[in-house]
């Protein structure tokens, strides 16, 4: 009985890990369509920061949203530090979340991204495939996301292997 329940807590986990990604592509995705689709770039262009459009506001508030909503709903677990790992997934899944709608918006539109595109940053700032550019901070997005859900694994782990020792223990206490 005991085995089960810790058996259990890790596929929970694994559950909740799949589920906030693939709702994190979802939103991305379906984010970067309607940006590409229906979202007139060119004549949005009041600037904050002299960079970003307002709807960067609503972008940035959606993903933060839907990157959140799991550690919200486990909210007072979260403050007894029994679900801290949520925390990691969803702090690693909203920059994911930004870069899923950007690249989206690029494939929608089925242009490559240019060297001065604007979501370069700094023109030239990044990889150069030839056919198209990948912007750095792609590549920090990346690494910086997958640093964050392998720390939730590791503090999941942390939750869970101590539960499994115990459950070895007493059915080793009980053979005896």
């Amino acid at each position: 009985m005991h085995k089960q329940h810790g058996i259990c807590k890790k596929f929970r986990y694994e559950i909740e890990m799949l589920s906030q990604l693939l709702i994190v592509f979802a939103a991305g995705i379906i984010y970067g369509i309607l940006e590409a689709l229906y979202i007139n770039t060119d004549i949005v262009d009041l600037r904050i920061f002299g960079r970003w459009s307002y709807y960067h506001v609503g972008l940035a508030a959606l993903m933060a949203i839907v990157s959140f909503a799991l550690a919200l709903s486990y909210i007072t677990r979260l403050l007894h530090n029994k679900k801290r790992y949520i925390l990691y997934m969803c702090i690693g899944t909203f920059p994911l979340a930004l870069l899923v709608e950007d690249a989206t918006w690029f494939v929608v539109r089925w242009t490559p991204i240019t060297r001065d595109e604007w979501t370069m940053m700094h023109p030239g700032l990044g990889i150069n495939l030839g056919f198209t550019w990948i912007p750095l901070w792609y590549i920090i997005v990346i690494t910086f996301s997958i640093v964050m859900l392998w720390l939730g694994d590791r503090a999941a782990g942390n939750g869970i292997d101590p539960i499994m020792e115990k459950m070895n223990v007493q059915s080793i206490d009980r053979k005896k």
